[in-house]
């Protein structure tokens, strides 16, 4: 319940008018439950199931902001076609789980270029990539360039931009990921 007790705060102290959650870690979610998370704003939501004991994305819009155009769920990331309702701008928003074994990396990656690389619109991918760009974004000296090197060569294809993290230097503390909440 302090979960729940705090998204709802959050959501309306900073009105946001989007959340994605990451590692749900649950096939499903009640009415009630997706009502406390948004404070009882008018939000739709979408949820991928997790895989085993990781993963699960969580994403819903407040339909008095947005109109959602279609939702796309992919393992690894979830896509809504939005547009804004007072200005009529047209945009994707994507949140992402990026497995971190390995081994997944590389479904990951593909997952991300298929997500991304058919779109027209501006799109704003955000989430846990569990991959990182450059050595400096580790927290010590073990650091193997093979996954940034392709991750980076996906950001390059597909035109991103990093927004680049204000106020720390790691997502973790306290040797806890700190979940996401994505919103403006």
């Amino acid at each position: 319940m302090a979960k729940f007790g705090f998204l709802s705060n959050t959501s309306k102290e900073q009105q946001l008018d989007f959340i994605a959650l990451l590692e749900t870690g649950r096939d499903d979610f009640s009415q009630t439950d997706l009502n406390k998370i948004c404070g009882g704003r008018n939000f739709m939501w979408s949820w991928t199931s997790p895989h085993g004991r990781s993963g699960g994305i969580l994403m819903g819009c407040n339909l008095d902001v947005f109109d959602i155009g279609s939702i796309d769920h992919g393992d690894l990331y979830l896509k809504f076609h939005l547009r804004n309702k007072i200005d009529d701008f047209k945009w994707i928003l994507v949140a992402v789980y990026g497995a971190a074994q390995p081994e997944f990396k590389e479904c990951f990656l593909t997952e991300l270029v298929h997500a991304c690389r058919i779109e027209s619109l501006s799109i704003m991918i955000g989430g846990d990539f569990n991959i990182i760009r450059s050595p400096e974004e580790k927290s010590n000296d073990r650091y193997n360039d093979r996954w940034p090197f392709l991750f980076n060569a996906v950001i390059d294809s597909l035109d991103l931009r990093e927004i680049e993290l204000s106020g720390r230097q790691f997502t973790w503390a306290n040797d806890k990921l700190m979940r996401n909440l994505i919103g403006f």
